[in-house]
């Protein structure tokens, strides 16, 4: 699936949406993370490296939902074979996520995973939105970005 993503900065199916008008930051949101096709997965990665590219910073923001599971073992491996073939391009201080984590088991987890294999971009887990936005904030000011007032805004209501 090809999409343009400066005509339509944002996708939409009943399993995730993918956001990025307020780029740099994007925005993961998995609705049904269990349910996500390749396609999608693709598409998620094909922003990343438009960014890339384009030599632009990066933030992304994933957020799992409690309850909706984890994607499946191939897609985590899409992911996984996708970061050790940038892990060069992805060793800058304008790239990071923040990955909000609300289930407890998931990120124990992420936090085993991440000590045998450190993920090439800077990763930060938070446990409930306000712990996420207030990563994103950060991480924006680590990289030099400003929150400007849109931002600001989605990351309002996003902790609420």
């Amino acid at each position: 699936m090809k999409w343009d993503w400066d005509a339509d900065p944002i996708y939409e199916s009943e399993r995730i949406r993918i956001d990025k008008t307020h780029s740099p930051l994007v925005v993961y949101s998995y609705k049904l993370p269990r349910q996500i096709t390749d396609e999608e997965v693709q598409l998620m990665l094909s922003l990343a490296d438009l960014h890339l590219e384009r030599n632009l910073p990066y933030l992304g923001l994933v957020e799992l939902k409690r309850g909706s599971g984890i994607i499946a073992a191939r897609q985590r491996r899409m992911f996984a074979d996708w970061l050790d073939t940038r892990r060069e391009q992805l060793d800058r201080d304008d790239c990071s996520a923040v990955v909000l984590v609300p289930e407890p088991i998931y990120r124990a987890v992420l936090r085993v995973v991440y000590r045998f294999r450190t993920p090439p971009i800077r990763t930060i887990s938070a446990a409930d939105a306000p712990g996420a936005a207030a990563a994103v904030r950060s991480e924006l000011e680590r990289m030099g970005q400003p929150v400007a007032p849109e931002i600001e805004a989605l990351l309002r209501r996003f902790a609420s």
